[in-house]
């Protein structure tokens, strides 16, 4: 014989409306002292051997603007010092690549400072290792990431290049002389004196 004990079932409340509760609205207590808007303060001057803020003080003269830096007019030389610099560091980096050879950049440097840009350029080409086939294939050749110019004088200008080659990023420094006597080239009389690779 089988029993079943049926658990008895509590007994449901009638629903009633939600009330929410009673705001109950209090006053501040007094903290503060009341505000006279009748009443302006005017700050007192301050002593003249302090330097003072530049802040405009009520029945003071109003403090000078100070003029407004000139601009510069446009400079020709330094629009062909960057398009020398351009120039200069696409060949830099077709030589890195192996598309190029290094005596190609004869032409656009100083004579007595050939050697020396050559060398700083095949000490990394060298370190590259890498035909310009092999590099394309696999992604990683040499590209200019930024070239920054400023010249601190007339006729000289100097560059620092970002260069990188895969997950390898790198720098350039380059110098740029103007000479007047200079053959006419591709960098506009422009030549290269000084190139680090870093």
């Amino acid at each position: 014989m089988t029993t079943t004990i049926a658990a008895k079932r509590p007994r449901r409340r009638a629903r009633t409306a939600y009330a929410p509760p009673a705001v109950v609205l209090r006053s501040v207590p007094p903290l503060d002292p009341p505000c006279e808007e009748s009443v302006v303060r005017r700050p007192t001057q301050p002593p003249s051997d302090m330097d003072l803020l530049p802040v405009d003080w009520p029945g003071s003269p109003a403090p000078p603007r100070p003029a407004a830096p000139r601009r510069r007019a446009h400079d020709p030389s330094l629009s062909s010092a960057h398009t020398a610099a351009q120039r200069f560091v696409g060949l830099c980096v077709e030589i890195l690549n192996g598309y190029r050879p290094a005596a190609q950049l004869r032409p656009l440097t100083h004579p007595q400072h050939f050697t020396d840009i050559s060398d700083q350029l095949l000490r990394r080409t060298v370190r590259i290792r890498m035909t310009p086939g092999q590099a394309a294939r696999q992604g990683r050749l040499v590209r200019v990431r930024r070239l920054l110019l400023c010249q601190p004088v007339p006729g000289v200008a100097e560059a620092a290049v970002v260069l990188e080659q895969g997950e390898a990023t790198w720098a350039m420094a380059i110098r740029l002389e103007h000479q007047r006597r200079a053959q006419p080239s591709a960098m506009l009389g422009w030549r290269c004196t000084v190139l680090q690779v870093v």
